[in-house]
């Protein structure tokens, strides 16, 4: 009799979320299969059946969460899909610290990654920024110039540098627990990062 694929896709569900915890807690190396078998409650050849190797389990569960996190309908990628002109940056903001929130797992894995196996999938994941920033903003960005709204800086190059600058304080306060990085609250952080960035891209 051929496996129940909604029980396949709820064990495999299980043996994710008892790994995500692990490897969030104890890292790579210090995370047996054994361990996560015993989490998410299947014997350990039921997890060989669903990932081959742990190398094979840590790479599924980053796929599965850049998707969720690069998908359309993520908090940032509304936030540029309705970018209109420089006054949105605040959005930007408010996009960011949504995203830190609710992807804080996968961030806590993208930090595994690096520490511990030389950072492979975070190259994978920054290396397409630009490429994503410019299939999303690119014409608009090119008329915002054209109308005379933005100066000499590349603006897909400030709007990127303005969303990490929001993921690192959101980074720091979400996943690190250091409150009012910069001694004010988050909306007026958002609003003064806005700020800088956007004197820096209008025109001189």
């Amino acid at each position: 009799m051929p496996p129940n694929p909604t029980a396949v896709l709820e064990t495999r569900g299980r043996i994710h979320a008892s790994a995500v915890e692990l490897f969030t807690k104890q890292g790579f190396h210090g995370t047996g299969m054994r361990q996560i078998a015993q989490g998410a409650e299947v014997s350990l050849g039921n997890l060989y059946n669903h990932h081959k190797t742990k190398q094979a389990l840590f790479a599924a569960l980053l796929e599965e969460y850049e998707e969720k996190y690069t998908a359309p309908d993520t908090p940032l990628a509304k936030a540029l899909s309705n970018f209109k002109d420089l006054s949105d940056l605040e959005s930007i903001g408010e996009a960011s610290r949504a995203m830190i929130r609710r992807f804080s797992d996968y961030i806590r894995l993208i930090y595994v990654d690096v520490v511990e196996l030389e950072g492979t999938h975070i190259r994978r994941l920054f290396g397409g920024m630009r490429q994503r920033y410019e299939e999303q903003l690119g014409e608009r960005l090119d008329k915002l110039r054209e109308d005379g709204l933005l100066g000499d800086v590349d603006p897909v190059t400030g709007l990127m540098t303005a969303t990490i600058s929001y993921f690192y304080l959101f980074n720091i306060q979400q996943i690190f627990g250091v409150t009012k990085l910069y001694g004010v609250s988050d909306k007026q952080a958002i609003k003064d990062i806005a700020e800088i960035f956007r004197r820096g891209l209008e025109p001189r």
